[in-house]
């Protein structure tokens, strides 16, 4: 797939160029017409032919493309901190500054999802210590492309909401349901999955596990324990998607361990959905228990939000070094912060996701004055990256890939990857749910997104209420949250949206650091 713009324009407006890319918003790549006029943008469409979105933008994507482009809030200067002020520093002084303190020193780099490609190379390059914001999976994350949902006869999901994640992949499990498909839900909150299965369960995480594993059982009786198995047994056209949350959690290695038992008794297809890493790196618990280990640390994004008082009081005494869009929680515990390129300025290789595909966007806007992370790092430490070396480890010609826009990683399945997993008892409790909801944490930086979900609440149902004896506010850990009570969240869940901190511009909330003992986990036993 090469997207070229349309025979006949899909706005009505003036414009001078139509022109094409794919979004980097999510995993889910979908192919958009930009159409700008005296170099700003005028009007943005889902491209017709894209096979992935098929003509839509999801409001990610549309706000992350067009508005992050003119948003008042964006960051559009280099600043250094000094004696606790930051001041305003030209391209020419940061780079000399950046060579002082990364040259000849142990860096480390944390990556979220605005970094592409060529920036977690580059930095495999630079140092061993390479850590995201996500969990690292050994094995191709999915058997199936999402637009091939749609075929499969019974769909298990577990904890999934692919409109809070990898937004454009719902509408193949909803066509999957209009073709008459049995979807089975099983999660935390009810979502849009619920909405659409033909049966579905609220269910604490560590009751869900319990209550699946009895599949691999003989001696249960559970009548729907056994539909669940006669229906994955005989229906091939079978597929179980399981959240990547699952993943960021104490229980990876049992839901890993399930996995891999299901394909093997009933050779399943499956997907884990939402924000996975495909290349090697470390997680940020590794980075917190490795902290001591490296003098300076180059984060895109916002992770540090992520980071406990303790993890980020110790960065005190580091050099970091940060590239970001806005002047978020990270900003502020950095001491020099970049302006960087959008996806959309720089081309990027999208490939944070569970989908196995990289897809390759040319850039697209043209904008002065943003810093190119590759670049700014490639002149700081002299070094440079083999693309195409790289990517022929994974099956993918660099060339080709360029051309045709797409190409699928080649990796391992899931029962190829032979590792004892090590499987926890299961803990009973209160579980403290932290995830995304519709607007992740960039969302908050633009008024209409940040309009949908304007404050950071704490959701729990009636029961779990009573038991935790709390009516209109709940004290986690010294936060006042208010509450929402309602049914839509399982008993023994608190749900709190894990998008909010306290430097975005409207009505902020408490990162997840400050409230999580393990904010690095989505899910942890409220003590």
């Amino acid at each position: 797939m090469s997207l070229k713009p349309t025979n006949i324009p899909l706005t009505v407006k003036e414009f001078e160029e139509e022109l094409c890319g794919l979004c980097a918003g999510c995993g889910c790549s979908c192919g958009y017409i930009l159409y700008t006029k005296d170099n700003s943008v005028i009007d943005l469409y889902g491209h017709p032919a894209d096979k992935r979105g098929i003509g839509s933008l999801c409001t990610k994507g549309i706000t992350y493309i067009q508005s992050t482009d003119t948003n008042p809030l964006r960051l559009r200067k280099a600043f250094f901190r000094k004696d606790q002020e930051y001041v305003e520093i030209s391209y020419a002084s940061a780079i000399d500054l950046a060579k002082e303190k990364l040259r000849g020193k142990k860096v480390a780099f944390l990556l979220d999802r605005s970094a592409g490609l060529e920036e977690y190379v580059l930095a495999k390059e630079i140092t061993p210590f390479v850590f995201t914001d996500t969990v690292y999976l050994p094995f191709r994350s999915s058997t199936l492309l999402p637009q091939e949902w749609k075929d499969r006869k019974f769909i298990l999901a577990l904890e999934v909401e692919p409109v809070f994640s990898e937004v454009m992949s719902t509408r193949w499990i909803i066509d999957a349901v209009e073709k008459g498909a049995y979807l089975y839900v099983i999660s935390s909150r009810y979502s849009t999955l619920n909405a659409k299965a033909k049966e579905t369960y609220l269910m604490p995480p560590h009751q869900a596990l319990l209550f699946l594993e009895k599949i691999l059982q003989e001696d249960h009786t559970d009548k729907r324990i056994d539909f669940l198995k006669k229906s994955l047994q005989l229906i091939k056209e079978s597929l179980v998607l399981v959240s990547a949350s699952l993943m960021a959690s104490p229980f990876k290695d049992r839901v890993i361990r399930f996995m891999r038992e299901l394909r093997r008794r009933f050779k399943v297809e499956y997907a884990i959905v939402g924000d996975v890493m495909p290349f090697p790196s470390y997680s940020i618990k590794d980075l917190c228990e490795s902290i001591d280990d490296f003098d300076a640390l180059v984060v895109f994004g916002n992770p540090l939000r992520l980071l406990r008082d303790e993890h980020l009081e110790k960065l005190k005494d580091k050099f970091v070094l940060h590239f970001t869009l806005f002047p978020n929680f990270t900003s502020h515990h950095a001491d020099l912060v970049l302006p960087m390129t959008n996806f959309t300025e720089r081309d990027f290789i999208n490939y944070r996701h569970g989908f196995g595909f990289l897809t390759y966007s040319p850039k697209v806007l043209d904008r002065q004055g943003y810093i190119n992370p590759y670049d700014f790092l490639r002149e700081v430490f002299g070094k440079d990256i083999n693309l195409e070396e790289f990517l022929s480890h994974y099956g993918i010609d660099y060339q080709e890939l360029k051309k045709s826009q797409e190409a699928k990683l080649k990796l391992p399945l899931l029962e190829e990857v032979h590792k004892e997993e090590k499987v926890e008892p299961l803990k009973d409790g209160i579980y403290l749910y932290t995830d995304n909801t519709l607007v992740e944490d960039l969302g908050h930086w633009h008024t209409w997104t940040h309009d949908m979900e304007k404050y950071q609440m704490a959701y729990l149902n009636e029961r779990t209420a009573k038991k935790l004896k709390v009516e209109d506010k709940i004290f986690i850990r010294g936060h006042e949250f208010k509450v929402i009570i309602t049914p839509n969240i399982a008993d023994d869940v608190v749900f709190i949206p894990l998008s909010y901190e306290e430097y975005q511009p409207f009505h902020p909330g408490v990162s997840v650091g400050r409230f999580l003992k393990h904010p690095y986990y989505r899910f942890e036993v409220l003590q």
